[in-house]
């Protein structure tokens, strides 16, 4: 649920790029074949409308019943894309950061420092715009 909620709050990808192959009606809108359609994946994951008025708070239980009943929509979810052109990363970058994440979870406990303030950034992903300043202890069992 954490790794969910932060991918939510800050996706790697903020934009997705796609080019329509053919002429297509999507409700009452027409793209024409050959059409660059960009979809602002960081907007839609901050959307109130979908999220509900907590969008921009980081609230993991959102995720408690999965993805599909995180939000009203849950094709609104999608930080490595959706369907089947999304990112053939995706299954090694979440295993992967279940792994480091676990791993340092085991040794160490995390505090923000004071000094923190939360400006996040966008400079082609999402950053913080004054790093993360952390303080770490040694954890033993």
């Amino acid at each position: 649920m954490i790794l969910l909620e932060s991918l939510r709050l800050y996706t790697p990808a903020t934009l997705l790029a796609r080019e329509a192959f053919s002429s297509i009606k999507v409700g009452d809108l027409e793209i024409p074949k050959g059409l660059s359609v960009w979809v602002p994946v960081l907007a839609i994951h901050h959307d109130k409308t979908i999220w509900g008025e907590d969008a921009d708070e980081f609230k993991p239980e959102r995720f408690s019943e999965g993805v599909a009943k995180a939000c009203k929509n849950p094709m609104a979810f999608m930080p490595f894309s959706f369907g089947p052109r999304n990112c053939v990363g995706q299954n090694f970058a979440m295993m992967e950061a279940k792994i480091v994440l676990c791993m340092l979870l085991s040794q160490f406990r995390f505090h923000l420092s004071p000094s923190y303030r939360h400006a996040p950034i966008c400079i082609l992903t999402l950053q913080p715009k004054h790093g993360v300043p952390i303080i770490l202890r040694h954890f033993r069992p």
